[in-house]
């Protein structure tokens, strides 16, 4: 036995045995034992006091459907669990991204860059709010979670732990056109991610498919149709017999396939014989007519190899959708080409209005900026839309004449974040409320489709020892919601109201003392 060991008792070696075994082996571990702990976590109960003087007036006989919440979000959460436990469908929050930049305060103070816990006690922080979060998701319920690339995949990690066996994906966003702050390795990061977490009844909204591609200019007794892509992302090597010329038996013109993604469908002629196909060969999709040829499209026809060799040197050859030579030198079969009419253009497959097995489009994980000219859209795919992240600044200085907040989410984002995350009636919680964007979010999305989402939003003061006064959930983010209200500007009123609450710890051994009916 080691020297190490052998002054401990029988009793203490298997003690110490116990404790390594009940250890985490797998997955995500942070310094939770070395780290000053979280005095905002207590086993207090919490009650939400109502401050009717930063509440929006009430209308006659009606209630308050939304709620802002002032104070430390543990609090508030475990105070919502009594009261919302299992009912909210769509938690959004946008978290301290843990920058070192004055981002994230812990125990009224902030955790700088060179903080040797830094990241332990982000993780420590999040972990414990998240775990609240859970139990307040409905059954089809979703959290989207907003971070950067750099902790991204720290975040993740945790979620996974959180939230196990519910991660659905993640998007990504473009914040920004590019930048010159490129440090190290001369790497601009321009993007940012949200995380998808949800229970196994969420479901994305998507968007009804369009029709407008499809039409029956050949008057096809199927009905309206659209072309799609007829070759695969295999090249000639992978999949043999699909690397053939195509004949078209109405005009007798060959075309050629390309090399690096051969057709999608293999053709009798290239089987071996006792091979089976997965679907029907190319010879059955002709007959059936579901193959579009090119029409009014040049057609060369060489007489010698050597006019071929020579029209490939020039690149005077047919080429694919992307500009690629379809015939090369080092190709086989190069013969078959000569006296055979071959033809420009790429044939195309015939895709079905009423094939359409779905009918909705789902959600590309890319979120695409609005701005962008060319966007690379796929059909078959919802993408969701936003502006750079500047978007939000520029609002924010709309509403207050001043910088009031760093770091605001544009409202575009989060308003086609929960188009598609919740329905008209859902109720939707964001805990790290900051400026209070969600709720500016939703409060056009019910003014756009008469909708009655509702929300709840929780912020602390962010008061720390340098600013004691600051109180970030009235002065930005209940300000913000009240002018947005109101209308500010040039922009018109919004229907909409807010209770605003405070969250109370009452001590166990006070309650009775302590606590007013009325708070309940």
């Amino acid at each position: 036995m080691s020297d190490r060991y052998s002054n401990y008792t029988h009793e203490e070696l298997v003690r110490m045995l116990e404790r390594r075994d009940a250890r985490q082996h797998y997955g995500l571990i942070w310094e939770r034992e070395s780290i000053e702990a979280d005095r905002a976590v207590n086993d207090d109960y919490v009650v939400l006091d109502l401050d009717q003087e930063l509440s929006t007036p009430l209308q006659a006989d009606a209630g308050w459907q939304n709620l802002v919440i002032e104070g430390d979000n543990w609090n508030a959460l475990r105070a919502l669990r009594l009261t919302h436990g299992g009912s909210i469908k769509c938690i959004l929050i946008d978290p301290p991204y843990n920058t070192g930049a004055k981002d994230f305060a812990y125990n009224d103070a902030f955790v700088g860059k060179d903080d040797r816990f830094r990241h332990s006690l982000w993780l420590e922080f999040l972990y414990k709010r998240l775990l609240l979060a859970r139990d307040l998701m409905s059954d089809d319920g979703v959290i989207l979670v907003c971070i950067n690339d750099e902790n991204r995949a720290r975040l993740d990690l945790l979620m996974e732990q959180v939230f196990p066996s519910m991660r659905v994906g993640s998007f990504v966003w473009k914040t920004r056109m590019g930048s010159n702050d490129a440090k190290g390795a001369f790497l601009s990061a321009d993007h940012e991610h949200v995380l998808i977490y949800a229970n196994p009844k969420f479901r994305f909204g998507g968007i009804e498919k369009t029709f407008s591609m499809y039409n029956n200019p050949d008057n096809d007794p199927k009905g309206p149709w659209r072309v799609d892509n007829l070759t695969g992302p295999k090249d000639r090597f992978e999949r043999p017999n699909s690397f053939y010329p195509l004949y078209d038996p109405k005009t007798g013109i060959w075309y050629p396939c390309n090399p690096i993604r051969v057709w999608a469908y293999a053709s009798k002629a290239r089987m071996k014989p006792g091979q089976k196909l997965q679907s029907k060969p190319m010879e059955e999709w002709i007959d059936e007519g579901r193959i579009v040829f090119p029409t009014n499209n040049r057609v060369e026809v060489w007489t010698s190899r050597e006019a071929i060799l020579k029209a490939i040197e020039t690149g005077d050859v047919p080429r694919s959708g992307s500009g690629a030579p379809l015939l090369r030198a080092d190709l086989p079969d190069l013969d078959e080409w000569i006296g055979r009419p071959c033809g420009w253009g790429v044939p195309a497959f015939k895709r079905y209005q009423n094939e359409l097995r779905n009918p909705t489009q789902p959600l590309s994980s890319w979120i695409r900026v609005s701005s962008d000219k060319q966007p690379d859209v796929d059909p078959d795919k919802v993408q969701v839309e936003t502006a750079f992240s500047d978007e939000g600044a520029k609002q924010l200085q709309s509403i207050f004449r001043e910088k009031a907040f760093n770091y605001a989410k544009p409202i575009s984002l989060i308003k086609s974040l929960l188009r598609q995350s919740c329905e008209p009636g859902d109720t939707i919680l964001d805990f790290f409320a900051g400026s209070g964007t969600t709720a500016n979010a939703i409060l056009e999305l019910n003014a756009e489709d008469d909708g009655n989402r509702r929300f709840i939003m929780v912020s602390n003061t962010e008061a720390t020892r340098d600013e004691p006064d600051k109180n970030l959930c009235r002065d930005v983010c209940a300000t913000r919601i009240r002018r947005v209200i109101d209308g500010y500007a040039d922009v018109p009123a919004l229907p909409g109201n807010f209770a605003y609450l405070r969250t109370r710890q009452i001590e166990e051994g006070d309650i009775l003392y302590d606590l007013d009916p009325a708070a309940l």
